[in-house]
């Protein structure tokens, strides 16, 4: 692997040195990073750590000493442990955004670039003191005209730039990997590598978080219970998104939510309803409901913030999740490994019979388990192991699916320990089984369907006669091809040369024996006939027999 870029050459050789600094050279050799490494430092590194780690633990710190995009594909990596080893996945889940801000003055160009203008002409407040601070950006409270008390989002500068070059040495690296392992051909790591980068692309722009966010608000407008905010779009754009300010507390926050008079177990309740909403009813659902992204305010209702990684599943990927939850609910097996099979891409070689099994057998592990008790995100994490020994590889919608159910089961147990998502679930199996039967739902598709079908019946007469005055004008040709027809011609062409070969070879044998009882042939005018007629007979085999073998038909 070899970059022309100056300044990709140097960002090859600071990864280099980081990974060489937490031990991990020999997988820089894996990768073809080594080559970059400066031949004193490869040397004197070695191959033991300069910290006291683990190699899950060294692979976070790594991510976490290269900056905001190795972070970011650290925490994206973590929703695939169909892929990455469990201890490699739990080590990834801990990498936080922890960046300082950036300062005052930078975030006001990169605003005004934006507007055009400056921001006194657009707001009538600015606090620059940032809200919070993250890897891709930071967030200040400020005032519209109107009154509105908003949030602007400003992307952190310079970070479009270093991703891109970033993404360019991802690339390569996933492509030498593959080149140089079994492992990451037969786990696609390129492919991998593709849909995080493109999720992250996703996430730096955030017109993109814009419309996801207005999605959401619609789709949640019907529950009383949950509350999307707004989006400025006059003021929004790629580097920086505005929308309104909703105060509320954090949704884990138990005592302020006791404060606020609110009842904890039915707060409990409505977030893992819109979350069922959200994924089986819509198929559009926040794939990244941690505390600090759901709040609630003084009346109950829920706030999702956040809309930048998002899951989105087709009618067809909801039913199938349903079919899964449902097992998973009602412990039936069968239905289980069905739905692994329908959702996962299969490999060359699955046995039904034993991945049934499999699965039975992490049904009699948690499904008799108290439901206060049961594990969801070990259960998923088992499950998903089961899919990867079976050679099954789950699409990037249903990680985020089983990522989401993770976050939320473990907010909901920071609620109350006694408290299960499954439990939880368990009376919205109702419901979701409703949703598929009800004809509101797939009476639409259905009557367009039928309708399809309407227009090609109304159209097969003008077809069947458009044909009949093509047959009678003798106009029609039917070819026949077969891409193989030629060497089957050839091969059939040699059989039957055989078989007349052996057939003259039989009259040869036989004129022979008459010769042999010449004796007995009858004379015609004193002439020998049967000895000449045998001669000839010899004379045409020899004749056909050479000129099959010149034209290679024997």
């Amino acid at each position: 692997m070899r970059w022309g870029s100056r300044k990709s050459w140097g960002r090859l050789r600071q990864i280099a040195e980081v990974m060489a600094h937490h031990g991990l050279v020999m997988v820089s050799d894996s990768v073809g990073l080594s080559s970059y490494l400066p031949l004193g430092k490869r040397l004197s590194s070695g191959r033991l750590p300069a910290v006291d780690a683990d190699w899950p633990e060294r692979v976070r710190l790594v991510l976490a000493e290269l900056g905001p995009t190795y972070v970011k594909l650290g925490q994206l990596a973590s929703i695939r442990p169909d892929i990455l080893p469990d201890v490699l996945v739990r080590s990834l889940e801990r990498l936080q955004d922890d960046v300082p801000p950036f300062a005052e003055h930078e975030a006001r160009a990169i605003i005004e670039h934006a507007w055009g203008g400056s921001i006194d002409q657009r707001v009538a407040w600015f606090d620059p003191e940032p809200l919070a601070a993250a890897s891709v950006g930071q967030v200040h409270r400020a005032r519209l005209f109107d009154g509105r008390e908003v949030v602007i989002k400003v992307r952190r500068p310079g970070i479009r730039e270093q991703a891109e070059a970033d993404f360019r040495i991802l690339t390569a690296l996933a492509a030498s990997a593959e080149r140089r392992s079994q492992w990451a051909r037969d786990n696609g790591v390129s492919d991998l590598v593709d849909e995080i980068i493109s999720t992250m692309r996703d996430e730096l722009d955030f017109t993109v978080e814009a419309q996801n966010t207005d999605t959401a608000r619609k789709n949640m407008a019907n529950n009383p219970f949950v509350r999307v905010p707004e989006v400025i779009w006059p003021l929004t754009h790629p580097e920086v998104l505005v929308m309104e300010s909703i105060g509320g507390v954090k949704l884990n926050d138990r005592e302020a939510l006791e404060e606020l008079g609110l009842d904890v177990a039915q707060v409990a309740e409505e977030f893992v309803h819109a979350l069922y909403q959200q994924i089986f009813l819509q198929g559009f659902f926040h794939a990244d409901p941690h505390p600090g992204n759901v709040h609630v305010d003084d009346a109950g209702q829920l706030i999702f913030l956040d809309w930048g990684l998002v899951g989105m599943l087709s009618p067809e990927m909801r039913n199938r999740s349903v079919q899964l939850v449902l097992g998973l609910v009602q412990g039936q097996s069968e239905s289980v490994a069905e739905a692994l099979l329908t959702i996962g891409v299969v490999g060359d070689h699955v046995d039904r019979r034993v991945l049934v099994r499999d699965v039975e057998r992490l049904r009699r592990r948690y499904y008799e388990t108290h439901l206060k008790n049961f594990q969801l995100g070990q259960a998923l994490a088992d499950l998903f192991a089961v899919a990867q020994r079976h050679q099954l590889r789950i699409p990037p919608e249903y990680m985020l699916l089983a990522k989401t159910a993770v976050t939320a089961d473990g907010v909901v147990r920071a609620l109350n320990p006694e408290f299960s998502l499954l439990a939880m679930g368990r009376p919205l199996a109702g419901e979701l089984i409703w949703n598929r039967i009800n004809p509101e739902n797939w009476l639409p598709d259905a009557a367009k369907s039928a309708w399809q079908a309407g227009q090609a019946l109304a159209g097969l007469p003008a077809e069947i006669e458009r044909a009949l005055k093509t047959l009678s004008k003798g106009e029609i040709r039917i070819v026949l091809e077969h891409k193989n027809i030629d060497r089957i011609l050839s091969h059939w062409e040699g059989l039957v040369n055989r078989l007349a070969f052996a057939l003259l070879l039989a009259a040869v044998v036989l004129g022979l024996a008459m010769v042999v009882h010449r004796d007995h042939l009858d004379r015609i005018a004193g002439l020998p006939v049967g000895e000449y007629a045998f001669m000839l007979a010899i004379a045409m085999a020899i004749w056909a027999v050479i000129g099959a073998l010149r034209r290679g038909k024997l």
